[in-house]
């Protein structure tokens, strides 16, 4: 007889033990898995990044369409990031910040380079343009001082080739 109160002794003290370790475990999990649970410190800041970052991307997009032709202005964009960028390096909590940050940086330099790339085809195009006006002005200046001293120019000047040489 004592030895069957000493089992149902040692069962209910473990009932008792399980019961208890149930009910922490459901209060526990009712406390932060439930929708109306007040979210943490950690939520909170996480919460507060995110909608930094939307606000931000939608706020760069506009400011990148005004400036997308201007190379210095895409530069103060540039520093712009990299500011952000060093200010949140330590935060693990704001990666999406900051590879948003290296993206959008990689893209404006590619712009950056692009335009100026289309500058220098511009300039070139210029000077070549400019040498052609010169060589056609200069052609013009010989054609009337030709016709002035009575002479014919022909339309397209030809090299003349020393006597006795065949090839060019």
């Amino acid at each position: 007889m004592k030895l069957k109160l000493l089992f149902l002794a040692i069962f209910l003290c473990l009932a008792a033990v399980g019961g208890g370790t149930a009910l922490m475990w459901n209060l526990w999990f009712a406390q932060t898995h439930t929708p109306w649970a007040e979210p943490g410190a950690v939520e909170k800041g996480r919460l507060a990044l995110a909608a930094q970052l939307a606000d931000s991307v939608k706020r760069e997009a506009e400011i990148e369409k005004i400036y997308w032709d201007q190379p210095e202005k895409l530069q103060v964009l540039i520093q712009a990031h990299q500011q952000r960028e060093d200010k949140l390096a330590g935060n693990p909590a704001a990666n999406q910040i900051v590879a948003h940050d290296q993206q959008a940086i990689d893209r404006l330099q590619q712009r950056i380079a692009a335009l100026e790339a289309k500058r220098e085809a511009q300039a070139e195009a210029e000077a070549e343009a400019a040498k052609q006006a010169a060589l056609e002005a200069k052609q013009e200046a010989l054609a009337e001082r030709a016709a002035e001293q009575g002479h014919t120019a022909p339309a397209h000047p030809t090299t003349t080739r020393p006597a006795g040489t065949t090839h060019p």
